[in-house]
């Protein structure tokens, strides 16, 4: 069994951590790829910021948008040095109470697959059960704790050139930063609801800004 180069798990991880718990409606997988370095990506038309989110509008059941986030994982990896494909099929869905108690519902599998110098890196993941928490907003800044994630299980396997990878065992909590995102920027307004979340693969590396766009 083959260990996985450090460069390799860091694009893999960052992938799958915005990637592995998204979901859908439409039962069909969408592909989103990243154009090699010297590709320009066409810049996508600026959107109508939504007002800042209220308990009122928060509160319910949403659900991830898969398109959207495809779109978001194609922009953050357009500038990546080799062709990145990811593919994601499931759902997953956020219900926020009333009473301040959070659940999120997950049900999916995603898959990535890296291209670069005559190397191919692939990685699939599952998610399925459910996690709970609690929720609170102040102002715009939305924030989920007291996660219990026990009733969540994540299973992910690798390829590198057709070789099996040592991944160490996926833990509920790998899942945890991709979903929910516990300290968010949080708008609503009509059916749509945009958390904004910043993740740092650790202390030393830059944070990147993951949006999560969720309709009801």
């Amino acid at each position: 069994m083959r260990r996985t180069p450090a460069l390799a798990v860091t694009a893999a991880t960052a992938l799958l951590l915005a990637a592995c718990t998204a979901g859908s409606d439409d039962p069909t997988t969408p592909t989103g790829t990243g154009p090699s370095a010297g590709a320009a990506a066409s810049p996508a038309p600026p959107a109508e910021p939504l007002p800042p989110a209220t308990a009122e509008c928060l509160a319910g059941t949403w659900r991830l948008d898969l398109a959207a986030m495809q779109d978001d994982l194609a922009q953050l990896f357009a500038a990546a040095d080799g062709e990145v494909e990811v593919e994601v099929a499931g759902t997953s869905t956020y219900d926020f109470a009333p009473d301040g108690s959070f659940t999120a519902t997950v049900d999916s599998t995603s898959g990535m697959t890296m291209r670069s110098d005559e190397t191919e890196l692939t990685s699939r993941s599952e998610s399925s059960g459910d996690l709970t928490g609690a929720w609170s907003l102040a102002g715009d800044q939305l924030t989920i704790s007291d996660v219990d994630s026990s009733g969540l299980d994540v299973t992910t396997t690798a390829t590198m050139d057709g070789e099996t990878l040592d991944v160490p065992p996926a833990a509920p909590e790998d899942a945890i930063e991709a979903l929910p995102p516990t300290l968010s920027t949080a708008t609503c307004a009509d059916g749509t609801l945009v958390l904004a979340a910043a993740l740092a693969q650790d202390e030393d590396s830059d944070p990147v800004t993951i949006t999560y766009t969720l309709r009801r």
